[in-house]
């Protein structure tokens, strides 16, 4: 990318943005206080030093570089009472509403935390988005829940209403 594009061919400052990731996925697997991540933290400072060398040879000092990680991840990642990866979530909702046919539950995005419920599934069991809520809600690894409504009700309420004499008010 520094040779490719064409950095430092005026005199406005070039932006450059750089999501670093290799912490990310070394972390999850390992853990914060691994070996393996230790090793990778020094590779990526290597390789962030090689870069800035590249960008000052190039363009000199004219350019922001914005630098975005990740947030962290738990400790202990192999820990059963720590890590809940997506598939046992997944089981943990089949095992308590739907054990014998396992159809509850249509796929979960662990990127995002979305999980997708067959309605219709749902409905046959006799139950409501608000009860799988509220027994994942339960469990001492999540800390809250929401359904569609709950995000509804949460984004009608941030909506601004009328304007009085100048200011927004909100509901």
């Amino acid at each position: 990318m520094i040779e490719r594009e064409p950095l430092g061919k005026d005199n406005v400052a070039d932006l450059i943005l750089l999501n670093y990731k290799g912490a990310d996925f070394v972390g999850h697997k390992y853990g914060p206080d691994s070996n393996e991540l230790r090793v990778t933290l020094g590779e990526m400072d290597r390789q962030l030093v090689r870069l800035l060398s590249a960008l000052e040879a190039k363009v000199g000092n004219n350019y922001l570089l914005a630098v975005n990680a990740h947030h962290g991840m738990p400790s202990e990642p192999s820990s059963p009472d720590r890590r809940h990866f997506a598939p046992s979530i997944v089981d943990l909702l089949h095992e308590k509403f739907d054990p014998e046919a396992k159809h509850l539950i249509t796929s979960f995005e662990p990127k995002n935390g979305q999980i997708f419920v067959d309605e219709d599934r749902l409905s046959h069991l006799g139950l409501a988005l608000r009860d799988l809520a509220h027994f994942l809600e339960s469990q001492p690894f999540l800390f809250a829940v929401f359904t569609n409504d709950d995000v509804r009700r949460a984004a009608d309420a941030a909506k601004p209403v009328t304007p009085t004499r100048g200011h927004t008010k909100y509901k």
